[in-house]
């Protein structure tokens, strides 16, 4: 049997917390997502798809535009950090392959140039985000 705790002077447990905390932190990383989705659809990029997610690992967004196919890697962050210290090797890697197995299963795909952008998405002021866009961050 469970027994609740429904008495106005308990304290949450730190599970609860840590828990919520990260629940913050993935609802912004989704909300973060759909923002750059926007932001790119706003600056002339067809989108192709979103959260593509594969054995080999996962792409934030796959866009098209200038007969380039654009694998986009979004992070949401509050402060400012270079992108070295965001995304690893370990990351990049995952993406290439990941890209790679998307380009594989899409055969009308493989006639054109791919390229890796990167966006970083903070808080500007209020509700209102920032987008700052890295083309080409894996070059």
């Amino acid at each position: 049997m469970i027994k609740l705790n429904n008495s106005r002077n308990s304290k949450p447990s730190k599970i609860n917390k840590s828990y919520k905390v990260r629940l913050e932190k993935y609802n912004f990383g989704q909300y973060a997502e759909k923002y750059a989705m926007i932001f790119l659809w706003f600056k002339g990029y067809k989108i192709l798809k979103y959260r593509f997610k594969s054995h080999l690992g996962e792409i934030d967004i796959i866009a098209f535009k200038n007969n380039q196919i654009i694998f986009v890697e979004v992070k949401a962050r509050y402060k400012n950090y270079n992108i070295e210290s965001i995304i690893g090797n370990k990351q990049i890697y995952r993406i290439k392959n990941c890209a790679k197995h998307y380009i594989s299963k899409n055969k009308k795909l493989q006639k054109y140039k791919i390229r890796f952008d990167f966006i970083e998405v903070k808080p500007f002021f209020w509700f209102i985000l920032k987008a700052n866009h890295k083309v080409n961050f894996l070059s």
